[in-house]
């Protein structure tokens, strides 16, 4: 196939009879250029593309290592083996920038905890035994140990990539769209920055308030003991703390230490964007 874009020296852009994939393997796009033949026995993953997904697929790949693509395939391809209903296409966006954003964060000494891991465990028993394998072939791939708590953060990856439509009604699509309108206008005025909202940092913003009101809903939000690591954050992202703390008072909610880590993080990169 014909090279329709270089997206890295191990990732190329190609079409064919109107379809486009994402190859990727070591070496396709070295020294290559658009309009040459792919070198097809290099093929290491294929990529089929879709409209919805395909731009942010790529800009993805663009500024990523090519191994966490690599990686999140392997783990969606076990999990299409364990768990039976169909996945969005989004899992290998949000899971394979979630595995890139798990090892920065390792390499800067932060792990992430989840509150909801025993819920999962129990209700959620294929998810979970995804993140296990996950887990396990992250840190095989890594210098990393991993925590229960990041099975728990890959199932929930699963678990949201879920097809329903029937998931939710819309009475709670237009709640939550409101709420979110919201609280991006107050980080956008409060910091005084531009929100992108067709970054990356913003689907994975979107994703974990969605995941956050749902908790509040099922009435899942229970008081938690203190973290150490949100002094560290605090500390050192101390603008993203304070919209935290505002985004806490619009939504009339007192935000325990872990969300209030997770959110000062996410609302952190929305400002760097």
């Amino acid at each position: 196939m014909k090279i329709k874009k270089i997206l890295n020296n191990n990732a190329v852009l190609v079409g064919q009879d109107g379809k486009d994939f994402i190859w990727i393997g070591t070496g396709l796009g070295f020294k290559m250029k658009p309009g040459q033949t792919a070198d097809e026995s290099k093929i290491e993953k294929v990529f089929v593309l879709h409209k919805k997904s395909s731009d942010r697929l790529m800009e993805l790949l663009e500024n990523i290592p090519i191994q966490y693509a690599s990686l999140a395939d392997d783990i969606i391809r076990y999990g299409k083996q364990v768990i039976s209903y169909q996945l969005s296409d989004s899992i290998y966006i949000s899971l394979t920038d979630h595995i890139y954003n798990l090892i920065r964060l390792k390499e800067e000494g932060i792990s992430i905890n989840n509150r909801l891991t025993w819920e999962i465990k129990r209700f959620y028993p294929n998810e979970y035994a995804v993140g296990e394998h996950a887990v396990r072939l992250i840190e095989s791939k890594t210098q990393f140990s991993l925590n229960e708590a990041e099975i728990s953060n890959i199932a929930m990856h699963f678990i949201n990539a879920q097809i329903n439509d029937d998931s939710e009604k819309m009475e709670d699509i237009e709640f939550l769209t409101q709420k979110i309108k919201d609280i991006i206008s107050l980080i956008r005025i409060h910091n005084r920055v531009h929100i992108d909202e067709n970054s990356l940092a913003f689907d994975r913003f979107v994703t974990h308030l969605r995941f956050f009101f749902k908790r509040i809903e099922n009435k899942e939000i229970v008081e938690g003991v203190g973290n150490p690591l949100l002094v560290h954050v605090i500390d050192k992202y101390p603008k993203a703390y304070e919209t935290t703390r505002l985004i806490g008072e619009y939504l009339n909610k007192t935000l325990y230490d872990d969300e209030q880590l997770y959110l000062t993080l996410h609302v952190q990169k929305l400002i760097d964007q």
